[in-house]
């Protein structure tokens, strides 16, 4: 662990942390909004009383406005505050402009005096559409700086970020992560999304973001610049950002463009103020409208910090709770490009999982809510356990249960029941009940009491993604333990599963075991009504 961050709690990759910088210590994950030096929309210490721990400017437009008289101030009087200031370093104007004037040694130093408690090295943006051989070329300048800002330091009480670049060209990415975490770094930046966000290309936001993060010490902070829209904030912290950056809420106010936790909406179009904030809750939408435009942009911009502000405090709580994913399928719906987002997402669910932590200090139920649900890290975990660890006993017949919504299964409801009348069997090791539900697949009755397979809810309707995956893991079960049972039977409720379905899984079932060992109890529906079971229970007795 980074003597300087402190992790607190985790869900997904997302963690709370305690950033401790010499002047204050910050929650994450946080949003610093970037204050231009020159002219803010809001005050500084406006910002500060919304909510926000800390704040971003930038150095080098201070050093060419201000040069010696800020070093006299210091940074925090110059912008009228005491919290944690971060300062970039100029590359944003690097990357805008191509070229700016000043040298990687010159602006570290001058960070450095401006008393900043987090400072941005000189590195080189990668663009959107820069060519493969030029970002190689910028990416091995960037590191070569790295190395440079490094030996030159010379406060000890200022954090640097060292940052990643290589944009779409995640082979530079990764290597660009790979040589930074050899530098020992007391933050990790991620570079680049500012022209992918502006296009909503929020999958490849994904990518970049999680080439990066697999590369870097996975202990120390990481921090994304230039990502401020709402809506994507929580995918970050999934994938482990920390520190986020953004001067969206005054970019989009002078634009007059509204935020919303899912989306943005122009001014103009609004006819609601769908919002409590302190902005909002002091105007109707007429008086709102009519404001001067300066006025009125101003109240837009705060409106839209305490929006920023709402949103890290979701996520945080989201964590706490431990249904940061939740939030994610929520979220998922607000925009096609982030359910894009979402199903490029879930291809890194395996990483996703190995470092999700499997137990929290409060216990609760999990929701389970769409069909990206199956890639849950609980989902992967208790899988990868069940073909890793599971052993079962040799039985001559194996009964396939739908899951009912009573849970645990062997406490509460019909099946409690059937594992009561069946139980002299079960322990003569004559046969062995196994449940399939969504959406862990399959469920041997023995691991009924393990969590959270029996603290779940789940929607009673089924899709067809659910159904094929739950489907493909049965399978999967029984191909690895041919030799432990000699039958099955399926018991079935075509009215929740679907006719398919059944097709399909008593064809597989009969590769494996062969047709003479397959039996199938067809029911259209309430598998558990007293006439059904006694059906089951005769079928049982005579199998066996």
């Amino acid at each position: 662990m980074s003597e300087v961050f402190e992790i607190l709690d985790k869900d997904l990759l997302g963690r709370i942390g305690k950033l401790k910088t010499r002047h204050g210590t910050i929650i994450t994950p946080e949003l610093a909004p970037v204050i231009n030096p020159i002219k803010n929309i809001v005050p500084p210490n406006e910002i500060i009383k919304i909510g926000f721990q800390v704040l971003m400017t930038n150095a080098y437009i201070i050093k060419r406005h201000y040069n010696e008289y800020a070093i006299e101030l210091g940074v925090h009087r110059l912008l009228g505050v005491n919290t944690p200031i971060m300062t970039d370093s100029g590359a944003y104007q690097l990357m805008e402009y191509r070229e700016i004037e000043v040298t990687p040694l010159e602006i570290l130093k001058y960070q450095e005096k401006l008393g900043s408690d987090i400072g941005v090295i000189l590195d080189i943006p990668t663009r959107y559409d820069t060519p493969y051989e030029i970002a190689q070329e910028e990416v091995k300048e960037t590191i070569r700086r790295a190395r440079e800002a490094l030996k030159a330091r010379e406060r000890s009480d200022i954090l640097l970020i060292g940052p990643v670049q290589g944009g779409r060209h995640y082979d530079l990415v990764r290597w660009s992560a790979k040589e930074l975490s050899k530098l020992d770094y007391e933050i990790y930046g991620i570079g680049g999304p500012t022209q992918i966000m502006e296009q909503y290309k929020f999958s490849e936001l994904i990518n970049l973001i999680v080439n990066a993060k697999m590369n870097l010490p996975i202990e120390k902070p990481i921090h994304l610049f230039g990502a401020g829209n709402p809506i994507m904030l929580p995918f970050a912290v999934a994938l482990g950002v920390d520190l986020f950056d953004s001067a969206s809420y005054a970019l989009y106010a002078r634009d007059l463009r509204y935020m919303t936790p899912y989306g943005v909406i122009r001014v103009d179009r609004l006819k609601e103020l769908p919002c409590n904030c302190p902005v909002c809750s002091k105007y109707d939408i007429e008086s709102f409208l009519k404001l001067p435009k300066d006025e009125l942009i101003k109240e837009i911009a705060i409106h839209n910090l305490y929006v920023l502000r709402e949103e890290i405090r979701r996520i945080r709580q989201a964590i706490y709770e431990g249904n940061l994913w939740e939030l994610l399928e929520i979220k998922a719906r607000a925009h096609p490009s982030l359910l894009l987002a979402l199903r490029k997402l879930v291809k890194y669910s395996k990483f996703i999982e190995k470092y999700d932590p499997v137990t929290k200090p409060n216990v609760r139920g999990v929701f389970l809510v769409s069909e990206f649900t199956v890639y849950r890290p609980e989902v992967i975990r208790y899988l990868n356990r069940l073909f890793k660890n599971y052993s079962p006993q040799k039985v001559k017949l194996c009964i396939l249960l739908p899951e009912t919504q009573e849970k645990p299964f062997t406490r509460f409801g019909p099946i409690s029941t059937l594992f009561f009348l069946l139980k002299d069997k079960i322990e003569q090791n004559l046969l062995q009940l196994i449940v399939y539900l969504s959406p862990y697949g399959i469920l041997p009755i023995e691991l009924d009491g393990l969590y959270p397979l029996s603290q779940y809810e789940t929607p009673w309707y089924l899709t067809s993604v659910e159904k094929k995956f739950i489907l493909r893991v049965i399978v999967k079960y029984f191909r690895k333990f041919r030799d432990y049972y000699e039958k099955v039977l399926i018991h079935s409720d075509k009215e929740r599963w679907g006719e398919v379905f059944y097709k399909k899984l008593i064809a597989r079932l009969v590769e494996i075991f062969g047709r003479e060992n397959v039996f199938f109890l067809d029911i259209e529906k309430e598998p558990y009504s007293p006439g059904n079971v006694d059906k089951l229970l005769s079928l049982v007795n005579k199998i066996i």
